[in-house]
C-alpha cells in the first residue's frame, strides 16, 4: 500500500510540474495570439523546426546514456559519469551549436536563396538557445531517477513560470512579435545556465573522464544521428511548406501544431512518471510491470488527444481569441501524431534499453527516407493537411519498422542458439 501510495503521489508532483506551466500558458495564449501576425507564427516555426534536427546532435543523447547506467553504477562511479557528462554538455554542446548556426546559414543563402524568410537574428535566438538547455535536463534526469518528485516540481515549474513572464513581457507589453517569442526562450534558458553551473560547481572539480566519453560518444553517436534524421518526420515539413512562400497559411498551421503540442507537454509528463520503471523494468527482465508502464503511456496518451479532437474548435476559438480558427484541422491532424509517438517511444526506449542503437538508427533512416520520398506527393494533394497528416504516418511507419526490426534480431538470435548448440 506504501509503494502504491508514494507513486500516485509522484505521479501527481510529476504531472503538476508539467501542467502548471501549461495550463499558464494556455491562459496567456489569446493574449499571445492577439499580438502575433500570421508571419510572425511563420518565422517562429519555421526557425523552431530545426530543432529537432539540432538538438540531438547539440545534446547528443548523452542524457539517455546516462539513464541507461544510472542503475549499473555505484554511487561514486555515477557521480564521475554525471561530472563528465555536464562538462559535455557545456562545451561539447556550445560548440556544435556553433557549427549548426553557420550551417543553417549557409543552407539558406545557398540551397534556398529565393526564399524571403529573415535569417538574423532570429536563427541566432533559436540555435544558440539549445545547448543551454542540456544541464537543465541533466538535473531534470537526476531528479527523475532519484524518484526526487519535488526538487524536480520546483526546477520544472520555476523554468516554465518564467518563460511565461519573459514571454508576456516582450510578446504582449513590448510587441517585439517573434523576436519576442524567440528571445524570451533564449533568455529563460541563459538565466536556468547560469543558476546550475552555479549549484553543480562541485562537477567542475571531478576530473573529465575521456574513456567514459568515448564510451558514451559511441552509444550515443547512433542515437543522435537516428534522432536527426527524426527531423524528417517532425520538423521537415514545415521547412518544405516555407518553399511554397504562402506564410501566411503556414503561420495558421505553425499555430495548429503549436496547439496540438500542448499534449505533447502531457505526454513528456506521463513519459517523465513512468520512464524510471520503464528502464528498470527492462533491465531487470520484469515483463510485467514493463507492459503497465507502457499500457499506462499510450492509453493515457490517446485519451487525452481523443478529447482534443473532439473539442479543438472550441478549444482553439478560445485560446487564439478568434483569430486563428482556420487552424483546427491542422491541429487535429498533428494531435493524432501524439498517439502514435507515445508508441514509438514506448517501443524505442526498449530498443535502447536493450542495448541495440543501431536498431534505432535503421528504423529512422527507413522512415527518412520514405518522408521524404512521399512528402511531395501528399503536400501536392492536400497541401498544408496533408503535410499534419504526414506527421502521423511517420510514427506509424516507425513503429512498424523497429518492431519488424526486434522480429527480425529475435528470430536471428534463435537460429544463431540452435546452430551452436548443434555443434
Amino acid at each position: 500500500m506504501k509503494i502504491s501510495t508514494a507513486s500516485i503521489k509522484n505521479i501527481g508532483v510529476y504531472f503538476g510540474a508539467s501542467l502548471i506551466p501549461m495550463i499558464l500558458n494556455l491562459v496567456i495564449n489569446p493574449l499571445i495570439a492577439m499580438n502575433m501576425s500570421p508571419e510572425d507564427y511563420a518565422i517562429v516555426g519555421y526557425y523552431t523546426s530545426f530543432n529537432a534536427l539540432i538538438s540531438p546532435l547539440v545534446v547528443f543523447y548523452m542524457l539517455h546514456y546516462y539513464t541507461k547506467r544510472y542503475f549499473e553504477l555505484d554511487e561514486l562511479k555515477r557521480k564521475e559519469l554525471r561530472a563528465t557528462i555536464f562538462k559535455s554538455l557545456i562545451y561539447f554542446s556550445a560548440i556544435i551549436a556553433a557549427i549548426c548556426l553557420f550551417g543553417i546559414i549557409f543552407y539558406i543563402k545557398v540551397f534556398n536563396s529565393s526564399s524571403t524568410m529573415p535569417i538574423m537574428p532570429y536563427a541566432a535566438l533559436c540555435i544558440l538557445a539549445l545547448p543551454l538547455t542540456g544541464i537543465y535536463s541533466l538535473m531534470q534526469t537526476d531528479y527523475k531517477m532519484e524518484k526526487n518528485s519535488i526538487a524536480f516540481f520546483y526546477l520544472t515549474v520555476s523554468n516554465g513560470l518564467f518563460l511565461i513572464v519573459v514571454t508576456f513581457v516582450m510578446v504582449v507589453l513590448l510587441k517585439w512579435g517573434a523576436f519576442g517569442k524567440l528571445c524570451s526562450v533564449f533568455i529563460t534558458n541563459l538565466l536556468f545556465f547560469v543558476a546550475i553551473c552555479f549549484k553543480c560547481r562541485d562537477l567542475f572539480q571531478i576530473k573529465f573522464d575521456w574513456s567514459a566519453f568515448k564510451k558514451m560518444f559511441v552509444f550515443c553517436t547512433p542515437l543522435a544521428i537516428s534522432a536527426m534524421l527524426g527531423f524528417f518526420s517532425n520538423g521537415y515539413d514545415r521547412v518544405y511548406l516555407e518553399r511554397i512562400g504562402n506564410y501566411t497559411e503556414l503561420g495558421y498551421y505553425v499555430v495548429g501544431i503549436q496547439i496540438g503540442n500542448y499534449l505533447s507537454v502531457f505526454g513528456s509528463a506521463v513519459f517523465t512518471t513512468f520512464q524510471p520503471d520503464l528502464f528498470e523494468s527492462i533491465v531487470k527482465r520484469n515483463n510485467t510491470k514493463f507492459i503497465k508502464a507502457s499500457l499506462s503511456i499510450v492509453l493515457s496518451v490517446s485519451l487525452i488527444a481523443i478529447i482534443f479532437i473532439l473539442l479543438a474548435p472550441f478549444v482553439i476559438d478560445i485560446l487564439t481569441a478568434g483569430r486563428y480558427l482556420a487552424s483546427v484541422n491542422y491541429a487535429r491532424l498533428y494531435s493524432l501524431s501524439i498517439i502514435f509517438s507515445a508508441l514509438y517511444f514506448v517501443i524505442n526506449d526498449y530498443t535502447i534499453a536493450k542495448g541495440y542503437p543501431k536498431l534505432y538508427l535503421i528504423t529512422t533512416a527507413i522512415t527518412c527516407g520514405l518522408t521524404i520520398f512521399l512528402l511531395p506527393f501528399v503536400v501536392e494533394k492536400w497541401e498544408f493537411n496533408g503535410a499534419a497528416a504526414m506527421i502521423s504516418i511517420s510514427f506509424m511507419i516507425s513503429v512498424i519498422i523497429n518492431l519488424f526490426l526486434l522480429l527480425l534480431l529475435k528470430v536471428y538470435h534463435k537460429f544463431k542458439h540452435r546452430s551452436l548448440t548443434c555443434f
